[in-house]
């Protein structure tokens, strides 16, 4: 009986102790270090589980023992009496108004024992019933525990799945800083060897600036008056690019601006214009650029259309091709 009550306790602590997670956060490593806590809670309440288990299976063996004992002392309380009779058909009627002591003393002893046995028996059952509330408590713990487990497991692979995908756009990034230096330096060259290329990123800023005062890029609600869908629409992963970048040449040669209505393309023609949807929001865009380098991402946005998007850094975007009425 003691070993239950503590298996009770030790229950009642761990279940208190357990607290599911509503929303993990964290680098990868914190959230595998709070598996492994995990792991060592779920290992010692698999031992709580057993031991109380087996006290299940100790509490019945005593009930039935407590069963078979009692079963015992019934007969023995059964054959002292027929003894009591058999000894008064064999003796006096006087000695059957005063029975043999011996006889009277053993058969209160036997009634003694059937109701100590009962009593046993009693506590043996009450003993089964704690034992299978302690199992019970702990096999609801062990419940939470693997609910709790499966919750972090999908979080870590969540945190997997974004590191990934932001190692992959620190390299892009790398890539289109490398691709950009090689083209200012041909930029550069060519500025010292063809006369005409001086003006080129005059002539096309300027350019870009006519085609932005013909529509309302930036923010919308729909496509707007003087442009056209085209049924060509692109949806994919969409990341965003401005520090490092701004002020500098855009592959169709106007300057970029980091908070003007623009975006980079691997695929599209330069001076493509586009409607841009994500988060419930619209912004016209135009492309005047090269990238995203990264396979399978189809835009990279300007800081002004991250913002105007809500754009969580990598989201899925869609974007129609739109054109002139």
């Amino acid at each position: 009986m003691r070993r239950v009550s503590t298996f009770l306790v030790f229950g009642a602590l761990a279940l208190g102790a357990v607290t599911p997670i509503a929303r993990a956060s964290g680098t990868g490593d914190d959230l595998r270090a709070r598996r492994a806590a995990l792991l060592a809670r779920i290992a010692a309440q698999t031992d709580e589980a057993e031991h109380d288990q087996a006290a299940v299976v100790v509490a019945q063996q005593r009930e039935q023992r407590a069963g078979a004992d009692l079963a015992a002392a019934r007969q023995r309380l059964q054959s002292r009496a027929v003894q009591a009779y058999m000894y008064g058909l064999t003796r006096s009627l006087e000695n059957l108004a005063r029975p043999n002591i011996y006889l009277e003393e053993a058969f209160k002893a036997d009634q003694r024992a059937v109701a100590e046995l009962r009593a046993t028996r009693a506590a043996s059952g009450d003993a089964i019933g704690t034992a299978e509330s302690a199992r019970d408590a702990s096999r609801a713990i062990q419940s939470e525990l693997d609910s709790e487990r499966s919750q972090l497991e999908a979080t870590i692979a969540h945190q997997d799945a974004l590191d990934a995908q932001l190692q992959a756009a620190a390299a892009a990034r790398k890539a289109a800083a490398a691709a950009q230096a090689a083209a200012n330096q041909a930029v550069v060259d060519r500025y010292e060897t063809d006369p005409t290329a001086r003006t080129r990123h005059r002539v096309a800023t300027v350019n870009q600036r006519g085609i932005m005062g013909r529509y309302p890029f930036g923010p919308v609600s729909g496509i707007p008056t003087g442009l056209k869908a085209t049924g060509q629409t692109i949806t994919g992963p969409a990341s965003w690019y401005g520090p490092g970048f701004d002020g500098r040449p855009t592959a169709s040669g106007a300057i970029y601006d980091q908070e003007g209505w623009t975006c980079a393309s691997k695929e599209l023609p330069l001076g493509t214009i586009l409607l841009v949807s994500e988060n419930g929001r619209q912004v016209l865009l135009l492309v005047n650029d090269r990238g995203p380098y990264v396979d399978g991402w189809i835009l990279d946005l300007s800081h002004a259309a991250e913002v105007a998007l809500n754009h969580p850094g990598v989201g899925v975007v869609t974007a129609q091709v739109l054109t002139p009425a």
